[in-house]
């Protein structure tokens, strides 16, 4: 299986190569770009998101709703008029309360980085025997473990500006990444 980068280091036209790495370059430079812009305005980004999760759930909502009204005729068809119909419900609940929405993702995503802390601590420390990078793991627990802290203890106050922080954090190490990733693979071709 060829991978994208194996495949331009493959290529016989450097023309296409060369456009191809500015192109991979672009990609990490806008995602690091848009990542350091949630950081800035975080309270932005985080609004952002919240609406635009509201609004996807809505329409998956609605197009499942539409679905499971036109195969009425098999006898699951209840079955998706009630999980479309429950996310439809949510995603118009976030769309009209949009506070009480950030506030909500905000409980679940630090739910999440404790769950994950937790998890990945433990798995680290019983890894410990088998696999010589273990600490790894372990820091990485205790860095998901801390940031559901933070959250943790500063909610309901911090949910104004978490989800666009990290948001942004998570866009502008991915847009460095990428951006690295082409460097390297051009520096290699």
């Amino acid at each position: 299986m060829q991978t994208y980068l194996s495949h331009l280091k493959s290529s016989e036209r450097p023309d296409s190569d060369r456009a191809a790495f500015k192109h991979l370059r672009l990609v990490g430079v806008i995602l690091a770009g848009l990542g350091v812009l949630a950081i800035l305005l975080p309270n932005i980004a985080t609004f952002g998101a919240e609406l635009l999760v509201a609004w996807m759930l809505t329409l998956w909502g609605a197009v499942g709703l539409a679905f499971s009204w036109a195969i009425r005729p098999a006898p699951e068809w209840r079955y998706g008029v009630a999980a479309f119909g429950l996310l439809f419900v949510v995603g118009a609940a976030l769309a009209l309360f949009p506070v009480a929405g950030v506030a909500a993702l905000t409980l679940l995503m630090m739910l999440s980085f404790l769950m994950e802390g937790l998890l990945s601590i433990l798995f680290g420390l019983r890894s410990s025997a088998h696999v010589s990078n273990w600490g790894w793991l372990v820091f990485s627990g205790l860095c998901s473990f801390a940031a559901g802290v933070v959250i943790l203890f500063g909610w309901p106050w911090t949910a104004s500006w978490t989800l666009g922080l990290m948001l942004g954090l998570n866009f502008l190490s991915t847009g460095l990444s990428v951006v690295m990733l082409a460097n390297s693979a051009r520096v290699e071709a």
